[in-house]
């Protein structure tokens, strides 16, 4: 082998490769601790959006019940009465029934007129 290498090498190569491990080690556990702090952090943030939702989910829950309740109130309020669009067609109709009527009215006198005259 190699006798060149003198023991005082070697063990200054031993301290060196040692001194490189420890200081890769202390790298892992700084990145370690820095994962777990970001991890920490991302749940925090999630935990922030979700009790934001569920606020902003409370007050669609409680504005659709209050929307629920006024329609329900109009609902029995109008319960005996007719609907708007009830009425209009009703209204329609009578409309149109009248119509026919004054122009069955006209023909029977226009009718009754030319016998009278013949």
């Amino acid at each position: 082998m190699n006798e060149s290498i003198t023991l005082s090498e070697l063990q200054i190569k031993r301290r060196e490769l040692e001194n490189e491990l420890a200081s890769l080690s202390q790298t892992e556990e700084m990145l370690e601790s820095d994962l777990k702090m970001l991890e920490a952090k991302i749940i925090e943030q999630l935990k922030a959006e979700i009790e934001t939702k569920k606020s902003a989910l409370g007050g669609l829950e409680s504005r659709k019940n209050d929307l629920q309740r006024k329609l329900q109130e109009l609902q029995e309020k109008s319960g005996g009465s007719q609907t708007a669009e009830e009425q209009n067609t009703s209204e329609t109709e009578e409309i149109v029934q009248n119509s026919d009527t004054a122009e069955n009215d006209t023909e029977l006198t226009v009718v009754g007129y030319q016998q009278e005259q013949v």
